[in-house]
């Protein structure tokens, strides 16, 4: 019966591993496929393009909770900075506290372009995704 019971709690254990295994291998082939994706450019016009970024500041429209200033730098320039103006669904609270959060534990960021006007940002390391429309957008960089 103990045999039994050891063997049953070496399979869980052997089963949660193989799945934490995978999911870490998953995690690991997103980043390196956006990273692949940007590696040739040369320093791109767009934050949206750059391979990652850090949000440095989230800023709401006072009277309009879906339209967010997001100020962005590129850590691997970090002379390079935008602020990107991107519209998110009504009534949309978890990007909100999720671009706040990223902001305040410098997270690294994969931006992507899902159409001429729609944009994802996703924590690397992780499945946490943002969704929203870049409605304008100001880069600079320091020479």
């Amino acid at each position: 019966m103990i045999v039994t019971a050891a063997l049953g709690c070496l399979v869980v254990f052997v089963a949660a591993c193989l799945g934490l295994t995978a999911r870490l291998i998953y995690l690991g082939n997103l980043d390196a496929h956006a990273l692949a994706e940007k590696a040739g450019e040369q320093a791109p016009a767009s934050a949206l393009d750059w391979p990652d970024l850090h949000v440095r500041a989230v800023v709401t429209a006072p009277d309009d909770q879906s339209l967010i200033l997001l100020d962005v730098y590129w850590p691997a320039h970090p002379g390079q900075t935008s602020t990107l103006l991107v519209g998110l669904d009504q009534g949309d609270r978890q990007s909100l506290a999720l671009l706040a959060s990223w902001c305040a534990g410098d997270a690294a960021v994969c931006p992507a372009r899902t159409s001429a006007t729609e944009l994802e940002l996703r924590r690397r390391q992780s499945l946490e995704r943002v969704h929203g429309c870049l409605i304008a957008e100001d880069s600079a960089s320091a020479a």
